[in-house]
């Protein structure tokens, strides 16, 4: 049975008893990865086994290293206490109010002190306190003795105080099998091999008479990932591609945006429920954009308070500028097709975007605080229901999706509104990917535009739910993503 090189090192080390990669490490002077590699050749040889093994240990956090050099706060002020007490007042002259507030409880806790009302100030009387259980698990830790024994109750509070963490670490363990054995008994000879071969050693002739490790094709090896696009920026870009085809030119505008251009010329009242802290992010520093195009802030209030000339009574309420110029994080790119609209007035326009939005939703499997939205909005004369239908119908089938469904909603800026419901592969169940409708007037007239316009917001993140049949946007991105996932996701559209 060949061997190489390191195999046979790793073989000589291990004895009787099981040893881990480390120590083994250790023994051999070969790096930890080396080792493990050569025991799982090892393995594959029937000459040892090889097992996961998961240890945890306790380890100081920064404040417990602190709190182990200089002892805990209770100890520190128990200690300071002269026989007759100190009064509160005084202490806090002496120590950093973080010591006294943290001691305070813990010497009520333990019984270390009394505590008095004297002359109108607490007094603090030490009382014998010998070294606690939690003392002694600090200095165990902190000087690397074997923490085997420690006293639970203890560690409960060290845990709770945020003295100690839980280390997790993973260890592999290596044991020899009988026939390693037996072939260890037989004598091993290590001969040094060369793993290389160089152009210098052809040119010296330097190769001749020396062994080469012998090259495995089966042998295993650790996985290497390489750099790729994220699944949803593969799906961005999909998107993009797929709207441009279909003679959409793409919108940009900034994520952080004046209410005027993601509410008000919305045609959103600026009481609505959806406009509170509640639902959107508010920027503290700046907390307002410099200014607003005046003749468009004009007709806005108009619309806003009394329907200007469009024939609606508007909101019936005073409509505040102030309002309109704070600043948030958009919780919609409609507020791109706002700023877009006062530019590209008169049809036949097509303009699309994909970008993030930022709404105070409560997490769950199909909410985030953060996702991305793909915005569209047409522009022509004797637009329908039929052809914002179409529309989506046209798009969803470029991605395989066939089966839509629509439901009329409310909107404060489209009516009549449609919500998009797509099936979804794995439970069978619509779920939703849009909003859509067709702008009122009230909205449109601040720009003087007398057209038909068509608009929706969908979901990218609801689209890939549909095409890959999961069921939680937290599958797709964030911190409850499996990095598997984003390594071997497969594209199931051509790039």
């Amino acid at each position: 049975m060949e061997l190489s090189t390191n195999e046979k090192l790793v073989l000589k080390a291990i004895g009787d008893v099981e040893m881990t990669a480390r120590e083994v490490s250790g023994a051999t002077g070969l790096k930890v990865e080396a080792v493990t590699h050569a025991a799982y050749l090892l393995a594959e040889k029937g000459l040892a086994t090889v097992r996961d093994e998961v240890k945890f240990e306790y380890v100081l956090t920064e404040e417990g290293r602190r709190y182990a050099e200089q002892g805990l706060p209770e100890r520190v002020i128990h200690d300071a206490l002269p026989e007759r007490g100190e009064s509160l007042s005084r202490l806090k002259e002496r120590f950093p109010p973080s010591t006294i507030s943290i001691a305070m409880g813990w010497l009520r806790q333990k019984g270390w002190a009394r505590f008095e009302r004297r002359d109108g100030d607490t007094v603090l009387v030490p009382l014998p306190a010998g070294r606690s259980p939690d003392e002694e698990a600090l200095s165990i830790i902190s000087e690397g003795r074997t923490q085997e024994g420690l006293q639970e109750k203890a560690m409960k509070d060290l845990l709770k105080r945020n003295i100690v963490v839980v280390k997790e670490e993973k260890e592999k363990v290596i044991v020899i099998t009988p026939a390693g054995t037996e072939l260890k008994e037989k004598g091993i000879v290590v001969e040094e091999e060369v793993g290389q071969l160089t152009p210098e050693m052809l040119a010296s002739g330097s190769w001749q008479g020396k062994p080469f490790r012998r090259y495995d094709v089966s042998a295993p090896v650790i996985m290497e990932y390489g750099g790729k696009k994220h699944i949803l920026r593969m799906a961005m870009d999909k998107v993009k591609r797929t709207l441009i085809e279909m003679g959409f030119k793409e919108m940009e505008g900034p994520m952080v945006d004046a209410e005027f251009y993601v509410n008000d010329l919305l045609f959103m009242p600026q009481d609505h429920p959806a406009r509170t802290q509640w639902d959107q992010f508010n920027l503290k520093r700046p907390q307002y954009i410099r200014q607003l195009p005046r003749e468009l802030v004009s007709r806005v209030k108009e619309v806003h308070e009394h329907g200007g000339d469009t024939g609606s009574l508007g909101w019936n309420y005073r409509w505040d500028e102030k309002i309109a110029k704070r600043l948030v994080l958009r919780g919609h790119t409609t507020s791109l097709t706002a700023r877009y609209l006062a530019i590209f007035k008169k049809p036949p326009q097509k303009f699309f975007s994909v970008a993030p939005v930022f709404r105070n939703d409560t997490i769950d499997m199909t909410h985030l605080l953060e996702f991305y939205q793909i915005e569209g909005w047409v522009m022509d004369d004797r637009l329908s229901m039929r052809d914002l239908m179409g529309t989506f119908k046209e798009f969803y089938s470029r991605f395989g999706i066939s089966e839509l469904r629509f439901k009329p909603t409310y909107n404060p800026y489209t009516e009549p509104s449609l919500e998009i419901y797509g099936k979804h592969p794995r439970s069978g169940r619509m779920i939703e990917v849009g909003n859509s409708g067709m702008f009122r007037k009230e909205m449109l007239a601040p720009y003087g535009i007398e057209c038909d316009v068509i608009a929706w917001g969908l979901a990218l993140e609801r689209l890939l739910m549909i095409l890959y049949g999961y069921e939680d946007i937290r599958d797709l991105h964030g911190p409850l993503c499996d990095i598997n996932f984003l390594r071997s996701v497969p594209v199931i559209w051509q790039q």
